[in-house]
């Protein structure tokens, strides 16, 4: 029962959090209570307490119930490329050239993310916000990383090694944990020239053991979570009347 009043505790101050980014509201007075939180004090639903929070709640839920977009098929995550793969990486691809602004006018590069970052898969038909949280749960935020040639070699090899992840701007072959055919916006990999790529802040910190990241030749933050880049960028197709499409490409294969 306490584990549950902790829960309601943190809906109450989201939802405060989520309306004082709506409204410029002046206290009028205060009024102070002292409520004992533990499983003697609460022992049924029916308290004062889930009264006050009750109008919060179901603001929250409201807004976590809501429809932002429509898929066209489901899409699940798989190696060595899915749909949700290819879906979210493009799309972040994109976001994240959008948000860039390079000092040096060199746009970014290519994509990559973690398969274990996509933390459920899209059903067909309607995507409401909680299922964008489901999706990504963390706070994790866009990055762009440059890395040397010989790292960025590291990295093709270390998803040929990984079985394929989601990636989006660059399409590579697998043979024996090897990366072959490397295309980078459709040209080959150039061994002689540093290369921008956008990620997670997780990943460029070495999450799940991407120790190429580690001494970068330059890191930027774009100041964007990537479930807020999920968020406007599905909002947006939305409004445009687009459904939510995904379709596998041969981005990573096997080499026969």
């Amino acid at each position: 029962m306490y584990n549950k009043f902790k829960f309601l505790i943190a809906i109450v101050i989201s939802a405060i959090l989520l309306l004082s980014c709506k409204h410029v509201s002046t206290i009028q007075k205060t009024d102070t209570n002292v409520y004992t939180l533990d499983s003697a004090s609460a022992k049924t639903d029916d308290t004062s307490f889930l009264r006050i929070i009750k109008p919060y709640k179901e603001n929250m839920a409201a807004e976590m119930n809501a429809v932002l977009a429509y898929t066209d098929e489901a899409m699940i995550k798989d190696k060595p490329e899915g749909l949700l793969n290819n879906f979210v990486s493009d799309l972040i691809f994109i976001k994240a050239k959008e948000y860039y602004k390079p000092d040096d006018g060199k746009q970014i590069d290519f994509c990559i993310l973690n398969s274990g970052g996509l933390r459920t898969a899209f059903p067909k038909g309607a995507i409401t916000r909680s299922k964008i949280f489901e999706l990504m749960p963390f706070d994790n935020k866009v990055v762009v990383v440059t890395l040397t040639p010989e790292k960025t070699l590291q990295l093709f090899n270390y998803i040929a090694k990984a079985g394929g992840i989601p990636v989006s701007g660059l399409s590579m072959g697998i043979k024996d944990t090897s990366a072959v055919n490397v295309l980078i916006d459709g040209k080959k990999f150039d061994n002689t020239r540093s290369y921008k790529i956008a990620t997670s802040d997780y990943l460029a910190n070495g999450g799940d053991k991407m120790y190429f990241f580690s001494k970068p030749v330059n890191l930027e933050d774009l100041d964007i979570k990537i479930r807020d880049a999920i968020i406007s960028y599905v909002t947006e197709e939305n409004k445009k009347g687009n459904k939510l499409h995904s379709k596998l490409d041969k981005r990573i294969y096997y080499e026969k």
